[in-house]
């Protein structure tokens, strides 16, 4: 079992109820919902790893697109893997 990490910073945006909605349910698709994909994020511009260029356009990103859009996809680990896997990251 994992060290629980304590949260204590929230950090919130506005955006409209469409986009809101859309980056919900695509999210969804990849199995993510909005706060863990901006955790994410925060965690990456926290340690220096993100440009200023979408990392969702790099070709490596398309090909893995393509590949889900697909069903050119494999399980690498369970929710409760991920979920580790995130709180070793927020440790850090």
């Amino acid at each position: 079992m994992s060290a629980s990490v304590i949260k204590n910073k929230t950090v919130s945006t506005r955006v409209t109820a469409d986009i809101s909605e859309r980056a919900k349910n695509n999210l969804a698709q990849q199995g993510l919902t909005v706060s863990e994909y901006i955790r994410l994020s925060l965690v990456k511009a926290a340690n220096n790893e993100v440009r200023l260029v979408s990392f969702l356009d790099s070709p490596a990103a398309l090909v893995a697109k393509e590949e889900a859009e697909i069903g050119q996809v494999k399980n690498i680990g369970s929710l409760a893997d991920f979920d580790d896997w995130i709180d070793k990251l927020d440790a850090n």
